[in-house]
């Protein structure tokens, strides 16, 4: 595609939009259920809900990634809450966390009484770096949780060496990259622990749900405790007691019955994510002002979320103006200034504060657009979503 494409009349300007109400992209939901799945639930029906479907579910989970336990529960928060109360986290401790991500990554540590600390990002990725995480780790700092933000994975390897030097617990939030690959090892087996999720818009649906997985024995004990069993303890003389403030955050069997399923296709649709985001970034690589995403060396994208950079300074227009306009002409897109956590928690002031801070993330959130990516593309498709971002582009071009 070369760098400018003739002028179209923009549909926001009464021109016909590239694909219309006739004629829409393939949108996530639906989510397509696999025959696998739709066997597994109605044995658990047949069975009256007495199927070991959570613990299947648990075992395969944790032999696709080579991991000794995986743990699954009823959301992603609730999994990385879980995990930083069984490390013991509490007041006076910090964990060090991505400033773009949602709020289900700093929800335990909050709600454990431990101060979340936002390190900046790289621009080019939204990730945070071994070299920005090191400039706010103090004698406090219990836990790194690096986000794989988007689908791409956080540059592991100086993230890793800088946690065991420093002796802290590194944690994958690996809501939105699952089976991702970073230089041979699989998205939540580089670190610690690694947490998923497995709600209804994510790589692996079952509707609700997030799974831990991790190789310490001993801490997946202490999740178990906490998570899936209150903290029960038995009192001789008594009966059930409870040692901590445990949770009910337990998975269900029709849920694992949907996942046991969506475990035999889910890496086959990734692969046809990554190959679908590869054609369009190669679509739109030239188009001026417009660049797709970033991938480090080694790294790995799974298009959990398919962003552009806008270079502001080529674009009579903003990236909200820009989004709105790429949505007018059938790409339902926008940018997501929300995702820069620290700025969203009304609660606690000393976060707003932080965030003013964070230049980077706020550059890297200002000048993106993003929409959610599928698998259900067609390569038509990708060509018309080209179509609508080269055209949209030059309507607003310097």
């Amino acid at each position: 595609m070369t760098s400018r494409v003739q002028y179209q009349r923009l549909a926001l300007d009464g021109g016909e939009a590239v694909r219309d109400s006739e004629n829409p992209l393939p949108s996530v939901f639906p989510r397509d259920i696999p025959a696998e799945s739709r066997a597994q639930i109605t044995a658990v029906l047949e069975n009256g809900f007495t199927s070991d479907t959570i613990g299947e579910f648990e075992s395969k989970f944790a032999l696709m990634h080579g991991s000794r336990q995986a743990i699954a529960l009823s959301n992603c928060t609730a999994a990385i809450h879980t995990v930083i109360a069984a490390l013991g986290i509490g007041p006076d401790d910090e964990v060090v966390v991505s400033p773009i991500t949602d709020y289900g990554s700093v929800a335990g540590i909050i709600s454990q009484g431990a101060r979340a600390v936002f390190p900046d990002v790289d621009f080019r990725t939204g990730n945070i770096t071994a070299e920005t995480i090191a400039s706010v780790i103090t004698e406090r700092t219990r836990a790194i949780i690096a986000v794989h933000f988007y689908g791409l994975l956080c540059d592991m390897d100086p993230i890793v060496a800088l946690a065991r030097d420093r002796k802290i617990t590194l944690i994958e939030d690996v809501c939105q990259a699952p089976f991702a690959i970073y230089k041979g090892r699989m998205a939540g087996t580089i670190g610690d622990i690694g947490c998923f999720s497995l709600d209804a818009e994510k790589h692996l649906s079952t509707d609700h749900g997030g799974v831990v997985i991790t190789d310490d024995e001993d801490l997946a004990a202490q999740i178990r405790h906490f998570g899936q069993r209150r903290g029960v303890v038995p009192l001789e003389g008594f009966g059930r007691a409870h040692d901590v403030v445990g949770f009910n955050n337990r998975f269900g069997r029709l849920e694992a019955a949907v996942g046991l399923g969506q475990l035999e296709v889910i890496e086959r649709q990734i692969e046809r994510r990554r190959m679908l985001a590869k054609s369009l970034s190669r679509k739109i690589a030239n188009i001026d002002g417009i660049s797709p995403p970033f991938i480090p060396t080694g790294s790995d994208h799974v298009y959990w979320l398919y962003h552009i950079h806008i270079d502001l300074d080529r674009f009579r227009a903003t990236a909200d103006e820009i989004a709105n306009a790429m949505t007018a002409e059938g790409l339902n897109c926008g940018t997501a200034r929300y995702y820069l956590i620290p700025a969203g928690l009304l609660f606690a002031p000393e976060y707003l504060k932080v965030a003013e801070g964070l230049s980077n993330a706020r550059k890297h959130l200002d000048s993106m657009i993003r929409w959610q990516w599928t698998e259900k593309y067609t390569d038509g498709d990708v060509r018309d979503i080209a179509s609508i971002i080269a055209k949209v582009a030059a309507a607003y071009g310097n």
